[in-house]
């Protein structure tokens, strides 16, 4: 059982510390796989008759089976006797903020009878347990969330207007706002129905409460963008939000408040605005809109960064350093071990979804004119070519560049064809990329990142002042920097991830990247939890069991395999290609080798 206190079972908050480091035996790692079917029980999922997920969960309700679950059964199969050892087997109970609504008299209202149904699933299981407190774009399912979702003042903006619905494998997704203001219908929903389930949760019997082993709060929070399933890697022609005329005020604040004065913003900038209303949210591509200042330019590298990416298969580890070269000089490290996903699909060889990389450079302090920058791979002491691209910074006003000299270059390279076995590609820059810096774009792009801390800050400090200790709360973010062929500033996220939070950090991982472990290290992140986790690998069986020694080696806090599911096969869709399915039966990207591997887990 875990305790609801500060650091593992049976220490003192320095006793805890000094687990972190190594210096005392850490608390179990807890495996609390997302259940889909929670609520259901076993009797309801065996009638033929009921033929949706709300019916049983009805029934079950109204002939007093809530303790008698079909996720007990599952978790027991996969556990027998019970949490114990090193490694404990858990689950993780999802909450969707607003499914805790019911419409009476025409208005809507907390149901209580739906809150008890969630948390008497605690009592029911009696084995660890993450509590969700899901209020992002996946709160979706619900009569009131579809109501929330016709009215634009809910939603966030591109430049040109609201961003529609749109889906996710499947699944409803509703742009929900980031911004705080509780006057906005959505927020004053999912804001009073958290203050209400943390109360409840609160309130709890110490014999369920004890169970609880983390909340995590809000889900994957981030601006949008267009085709959301697809359009993760776009570059050329990105859209994002927020540009709802509320949310571009707030840029203006937020300038203020960081530069005081209208004359510092322009001697730091370089701009001559006249005031604080007089400077927009940065959204006119200058390459095909007309623009009346540069100050609207707005593009994927127009913060002053130009990523180089790509994926390299070198099965036999000849290369041993790879690193960022500008104009001949040294510039930055190279970011390696990647998610691209889609190298693993489609090459039938690589057998490691962990491929990519990606480099940054910086291009704010260079002269206009062309540059070069060079990817070199070092291996036994010789220096190779991977790759390299020119590139084109132009100036404000799209005059010709000074600068017409070629660029230096690293030189006496070798070829890095001649290392054989070694499979690579450069996907990102295009030659002759052109590029403009807009100080204001970077500003637009802070800002971004600032709304979604914002927001995720709301949560955790509501979350607070109903009672909820802060060592249970973390957070439930994706890391957009670990996936090799997304786009970051689509995203706007990756602030919200440090050390520094008043949460604890949550990091979602697709594909078991084990960048993941670098990134959280430079952040100095060591209390971590991962509360959605699925290696999606299917080439080699022992990937999903080498993903969970590697979060028990680092420290992790919970892992949470997503997703294990108590639901019915007759209820499964005509189109269900059973994403993230984790099961025996299922061999969609090796979801029956990460059963087989959770299985050795919680028993090894």
């Amino acid at each position: 059982m875990v305790l609801l206190c500060l650091g593992p079972v049976g220490m003192s908050p320095a006793q805890a510390h000094a687990a972190e480091d190594g210096l005392l035996p850490r608390a179990p790692l807890l495996v609390t796989p997302m259940v889909s079917g929670i609520l259901l029980c076993k009797q309801g999922n065996q009638m033929a008759e009921l033929t949706t997920l709300a019916q049983m969960e009805d029934w079950c309700a109204r002939n007093g089976q809530q303790h008698d679950l079909a996720a007990i059964d599952l978790l027991n199969r996969l556990e027998p006797g019970g949490p114990k050892g090193k490694v404990q087997l858990g689950y993780t109970l999802l909450v969707p903020l607003l499914e805790l609504y019911e419409k009476r008299d025409g208005k809507w209202h907390i149901s209580q009878s739906k809150m008890e149904r969630y948390l008497g699933v605690i009592a029911a299981i009696q084995r660890p347990v993450v509590v969700y407190l899901m209020g992002d774009h996946y709160d979706s399912s619900s009569a009131l969330s579809q109501e929330l979702g016709r009215d634009p003042a809910n939603l966030l903006a591109f430049a040109d207007g609201p961003v529609p619905t749109t889906r996710y494998i499947g699944h409803q997704v509703i742009p929900f706002t980031l911004r705080t203001d509780e006057r906005i219908p959505v927020n004053h929903y999912r804001f009073k129905a958290l203050r209400e389930i943390t109360r409840q949760i609160r309130a709890l019997p110490e014999s369920s409460r004890s169970w609880i082993s983390a909340v995590t709060i809000a889900g994957e929070l981030h601006h949008m963008y267009p085709d959301f399933e697809n359009g993760v890697g776009e570059f050329d022609h990105i859209r994002v939000t927020d540009y709802s005329p509320a949310s571009q005020q707030e840029f203006r604040d937020w300038l203020k408040h960081k530069f005081d004065s209208v004359e510092r913003l322009n001697q730091q900038l370089g701009f001559r605005f006249t005031s604080f209303s007089d400077i927009p949210a940065p959204s006119r591509d200058i390459r095909k809109q007309s623009l009346t200042s540069f100050a609207q330019h707005f593009d994927a590298y127009a913060g002053g960064t130009l990523p180089m990416m790509g994926w390299i298969w070198d099965p036999e580890q000849r290369i041993e350093s790879l690193t960022l070269h500008v104009n001949g000089a040294y510039h930055a490290p190279v970011a390696q071990g990647l998610g691209r996903m889609d190298v693993y699909r489609a090459k039938p060889e690589v057998t490691s979804p962990n491929t990519g990389f990606r480099a940054i450079v910086d291009f704010r302090a260079l002269a206009p004119g062309k540059h070069v920058a060079q990817l070199v791979a070092t291996s036994k002491g010789r220096k190779y070519l991977l790759g390299e691209r020119e590139f084109v910074i132009v100036p404000r006003d799209q005059s010709a560049s000074a600068n017409t000299q070629e660029p230096a270059r690293v030189k006496s390279l070798g070829e890095i064809s001649s290392l054989s076995g070694v499979q690579h590609w450069l996907d990102r820059p295009r030659s002759l990329q052109d590029v403009y810096y807009n100080p204001l774009a970077r500003e637009w792009n802070l800002f971004r990142e600032h709304q979604v801390y914002q927001m995720l800050n709301k949560f955790y400090r509501i979350a607070r002042s109903e009672g909820l200790p802060a060592e249970l709360l973390y957070s439930h973010q994706i890391i957009s920097e670990t996936n090799g062929s997304w786009n970051p500033v689509l995203f706007a996220s990756d602030s919200s991830v440090s050390n520094v939070t008043p949460w604890r950090t949550g990091v979602n991982q697709y594909g078991a990247s084990p960048y993941v472990f670098e990134y959280l290290k430079e952040r100095h992140v060591r209390a971590y939890g991962v509360p959605e986790f699925n290696p999606l690998q299917s080439k080699r069986p022992e990937a999903a069991r080498e993903a969970f020694v590697a979060h028990y080696k680092a420290g992790a806090k919970f892992v949470s395999p997503f997703f294990l599911s108590v639901v019915p096969p007759r209820l499964r869709a005509p189109d269900d290609e059973r994403h993230f399915d984790i099961a025996p039966d299922n061999t969609r990207d090796g979801a029956n080798t990460m059963y087989d591997a959770l299985q050795w887990f919680v028993r090894k």
